[in-house]
């Protein structure tokens, strides 16, 4: 299953499996990342994390982070049931993922 794609090394990414998502360690990189536009966690993905790591796990996780800015677990439940909200569906669709990605490093002029 696929847990998080990150859109470097171009061309074709990475993509995050449960293999590669297995300690906090590793959320703190895809939350690292999410954080400076460079993945999207999918919503397989969310659901995979809570259930491995529970949301006080997640929530460390965002503590070292800090991708989302939670000041408590409460508002971080939150600021996950948006990120859910918004994250993607589709495995096969990486490039509009990254063209979406790429387009917040360099917006249009």
């Amino acid at each position: 299953m696929e847990i998080a794609y990150r859109i470097y090394p171009l061309p074709n990414g990475t993509i995050y499996t449960e293999e590669d998502v297995k300690t906090i360690d590793d959320v703190v990189d895809i939350f690292d990342y999410s954080q400076i536009m460079e993945a999207m966690i999918s919503k397989k993905g969310w659901q995979y994390l809570i259930d491995k790591f529970g949301i006080d796990g997640l929530y460390q996780a965002e503590k070292i982070s800090g991708w989302l800015d939670s000041q408590s677990v409460e508002d971080f439940m939150l600021d996950v049931e948006y990120e859910i909200n918004i994250a993607y569906d589709d495995e096969d669709d990486h490039k509009s993922i990254g063209d979406f990605l790429e387009s917040t490093h360099f917006p249009v002029e």
